[in-house]
């Protein structure tokens, strides 16, 4: 094993660790957690055996392991950010009508408003 080998694994033993001590916390495993657990084991085989990349990589067509890498990184951070885009959207139409709901709330009953609550 090289140096970078060394590091990654250690780095990824103590979140892998981290990771299942809070699953044994809850006494519950989400499918999240389910996830994460699956993906610091896959990383650390991966490091461990750089060889079983290149041949999931040749076995679906794609020449070297580096590249399929690549490839799940770009596809991962598109998902990504097209989940995070529309959660931030959906917040913004509950902040919208959430704002609504209270103006025409003040608007009918001007003595019950926020503001006269908080004095």
């Amino acid at each position: 094993m090289n140096l970078f080998q060394w590091v990654a694994i250690i780095f990824i033993g103590c979140s892998l660790l981290v990771e299942v001590v809070r699953a044994i916390g809850h006494k519950r495993l989400s499918w999240a957690k389910s996830f994460r657990i699956t993906i610091w084991l896959v990383a650390a085989i991966s490091i461990l055996n750089p060889t079983i990349v290149t041949r999931v990589a040749q076995t679906i067509g794609i020449g070297r392991g580096a590249d399929i890498l690549i490839y799940v990184v770009t596809l991962t951070f598109i998902a990504t950010t097209f989940y995070f885009y529309s959660r931030y959207t959906r917040l913004q139409r509950q902040i919208t009508d959430l704002a609504r709901y209270l103006a025409i709330h003040e608007a009918k009953h001007p003595e019950t408003s926020l503001a006269d609550s908080d004095h």
